[in-house]
């Protein structure tokens, strides 16, 4: 909002009286999705994904967050390099308007052409001839520089390109880097001409063509997730911008266990640094539980609890629904509720992906509470060790961190991929005995080792001693996570030696009663927050 003042004049004195001008509103166009998936090629290797990855990506964004799809998906052998260019040249062209969004989705072979003094990236279409020992048919592919400055010139306001191909980070050239954190909105982001890509791999690397999610490859499937969940709004504003997409794919994917490829994110020709905005506000059943989940990510307990009930009221036996109540009822410490809630989740056999926490998960949680209660029912009180929580890149590089204000609690931030320990202090005359249980941003929890040395594992913190705990790798997704420190007097066999454990190595003993009154819990809040990550800008 902008104010301009005006002189309004008494008998004695000159005063300003504010005037409030209010802008003029946006236009707002289509969001219009168009996609390419080629799993079957005429000459090159068969894919598995490629084709669901494209049909899925577009279901997602019609039926869930208002996109058309007024041009029939490409797909396999229809996806010929003419049929592609005149996507662009021919139909794109004459369908869009100046306030339209678009976002043009490929999946499929990418490809580099390796120069004495430079690269070049492509994408493959499906009639594509192979490469033979004698010679490269780099006329059959698609030039992506080219490619995107052809895109670059159609009439909407907002463009957002998605590449899933192997080597696709060449479509963000060699530019330097400029940057730019999910966080840096202007009130003005959606008036400015965007223009952005965003590739599955870096330059060099290869794209994994399944990942966790069935049916979706590595870099897809986080990318659908992001939306159905709403964890790709990470600051928990309601809506998702191309930057804070971008950043949400390039954490995620590049941290998932076993990958080898990090997403980029960059701008390109007639790129304005505006944003193509995603808004997540309608009431519907999907983005209710989005908003609610993105809520509770970024510490926002108040609007998570409203939109967890709202989401309840509107489909209250469903997976998403109860999972979302399993989330409140557990921070709200009602354990009676939430082994309600895990038996009815027991016994639905989830599809995979349907809710954060898989079947396995769910019957180790089933498994776990009965023992766990007592204990994680303990107030928040009488905690007397003096923590503190040290992160950094190396062991060596170690330093204290203060918690800082997140959403409505105070939380420790932490990047993900650096170590973290905790330094314990014992300010007492007697010795004390201190065990960890962490829990996820998902939901999960269990018993973490917190001492590598023997010693205090046996003997406890001595009176007025201080002691580092064992170095966590902070790894994971981003969300708002929970420690929860106990401590007591007398070594306990509970936290030690579980009596029988279970097949997913569950603490199936029961904690006498006497050693519960000498306990004490303290709970840490952490999340894994990046720092504002690198943008390049596509050179033509």
């Amino acid at each position: 909002m902008t104010e301009s003042t005006i002189e309004a004049s008494t008998s004695k004195f000159r005063t300003l009286t504010p005037v409030v001008i209010e802008p003029e509103p946006v236009k707002q166009g289509r969001s219009v999705v168009v996609v390419i998936g080629i799993d079957k090629y005429t000459h090159w290797r068969t894919l598995n994904n490629a084709v669901q990855d494209a049909l899925g990506f577009q279901q997602t964004l019609i039926e869930k967050l208002g996109f058309t799809a007024p041009i029939a998906p490409l797909i396999d052998v229809a996806a010929t390099q003419e049929a592609i260019e005149a996507l662009v040249e021919e139909h794109l062209r004459k369908l869009l308007k100046q306030d339209d969004s678009l976002v043009l989705f490929f999946a499929g072979h990418g490809h580099t052409r390796i120069d004495e003094h430079s690269k070049t990236g492509y994408v493959i279409p499906a009639d594509a001839r192979m490469p033979d020992a004698e010679e490269e048919r780099w006329g059959d592919y698609i030039r992506l520089n080219h490619w995107l400055e052809e895109v670059a010139e159609l009439p909407a306001k907002h463009i957002l390109v998605i590449l899933d191909a192997c080597h696709s980070g060449f479509a963000l050239g060699n530019a330097a880097n400029i940057y730019r954190s999910a966080e840096r909105f202007r009130a003005d982001i959606n008036r400015d001409r965007s223009r952005k890509v965003i590739t599955s791999a870096k330059q060099d690397q290869l794209a994994l063509d399944g990942g966790p999610v069935p049916g979706h490859s590595l870099f897809t499937g986080t990318l659908i997730n992001g939306f159905n969940w709403g964890e790709a709004d990470t600051d928990g504003n309601g809506f998702i911008t191309s930057s804070e997409l971008g950043l949400y794919l390039q954490q995620k994917v590049g941290q998932v266990s076993g990958s080898a490829q990090t997403p980029e994110f960059g701008s390109f020709h007639r790129d304005e640094k505006g944003e193509m905005i995603i808004a997540l506000r309608d009431q519907s059943f999907d983005t209710l539980k989005a908003r609610a989940l993105s809520a509770l990510q970024t510490g926002q307990f108040t609007l998570f609890k409203e939109l967890t009930e709202q989401t309840i009221a509107l489909n209250p036996t469903s997976a998403e629904a109860l999972y979302l109540e399993y989330q409140l009822r557990l921070a709200e410490r009602d354990f009676q509720r939430v082994t309600q809630i895990i038996d009815v989740l027991v016994g639905f056999d989830l599809q995979e992906s349907l809710i954060p926490l898989s079947n396995n998960d769910l019957r180790k949680i089933q498994i776990r509470l009965p023992c766990w209660i007592p204990v994680l029912s303990i107030p928040e009180t009488g905690f007397l060790p003096e923590v503190t929580v040290l992160t950094g890149q190396s062991k060596e590089q170690l330093l204290a961190i203060e918690s800082q204000p997140f959403g409505e609690s105070q939380a420790y931030l932490i990047e993900p991929k650096s170590f973290c320990q905790l330094s314990i202090k014992n300010p007492t005359s007697s010795s004390l005995h201190i065990y960890m249980v962490g829990f996820d941003e998902t939901g999960r929890f269990q018993l973490e080792t917190l001492w590598n040395d023997e010693e205090i594992i046996f003997n406890g913190l001595l009176p007025g001693e201080t002691k580092s705990s064992y170095l966590f790798a902070m790894q994971g997704k981003l969300g708002l996570r929970e420690i929860c420190l106990f401590s007591s007097p007398t070594r306990l066999r509970f936290f030690l030696f579980p009596a029988s454990p279970d097949a997913y190595g569950a603490q199936l003993d029961t904690i006498a009663e006497e050693d519960l009154e000498k306990i004490r819990m303290k709970v840490i809040r952490y999340s894994l927050m990046s720092k504002p990550f690198k943008e390049k800008e596509v050179v033509f």
